[in-house]
């Protein structure tokens, strides 16, 4: 019986660990789109249920501001207004004169008579803070498109247009919630404090 040539054995080795690394992506290839299904794939989105929810969650915020501007006809500068965003989740944003200071009527700008000292502005922001949050609480399943790793982001901008003379208080306030979030926590007043506490909020 003929030996085997010794000069190949290296050359076999060779191959063999040539051959190696393809051997190993193809039995795990199988793996990666699961495990890519499984982390983004959990729920199909239908942007033409999406925008029903939108328009849904755009109300809620909208009744929000009313309930608390609803005596000052002007301090609603833009309303709710919200987006599915691919990748992200949920987003709303909408603009507030907090002080309303100047109105505009045939017979040219008149001061109001709202008070509008730092103080009562601040409260009114967090006042309409604490409300935006609890909606957010009560109503995060209403956003059914979204997947638990997605964002819900309400932008809150607040212009303080007061006469030239007198100093503004511009603000912007961000409140972002993760859905899984609301999705536990949904509807549990008795754990609004934790709530509060996952959600990045935000103000400059």
């Amino acid at each position: 019986m003929e030996n085997p040539n010794p000069k190949k054995r290296p050359l076999n080795k060779s191959r063999a660990f040539a051959f190696l690394p393809v051997l190993i992506l193809v039995f795990s290839a199988p793996a990666l789109p699961l495990g890519a299904n499984q982390d983004t794939g959990d729920v199909k989105i239908d942007y033409g249920m999406a925008k029903q929810d939108v328009l849904k969650f755009e109300s809620v915020i909208n009744d929000v501001i009313n309930g608390t501007f609803g005596s000052s006809p002007y301090a609603v500068l833009y309303k709710p207004k919200g987006a599915y965003l691919p990748g992200y989740g949920f987003s709303l944003s909408f603009t507030i004169n907090i002080y309303r200071a100047v109105i505009n009527t045939p017979f040219g700008q008149v001061r109001s008579n709202v008070d509008g000292s730092p103080d009562l502005k601040r409260r009114r922001i967090d006042e309409l803070k604490d409300k935006l949050i609890r909606a957010l609480q009560e109503n995060g399943d209403k956003l059914r498109q979204l997947r638990k790793d997605d964002n819900v982001t309400i932008v809150a901008f607040f212009e303080d247009r007061n006469f030239p003379d007198e100093p503004d208080g511009n603000k912007t306030m961000i409140l972002t919630a993760l859905k899984k979030d609301l999705d536990e926590l949904g509807h549990k007043i008795d754990r609004s404090k934790e709530f509060r506490q996952r959600m990045k909020i935000v103000e400059y």
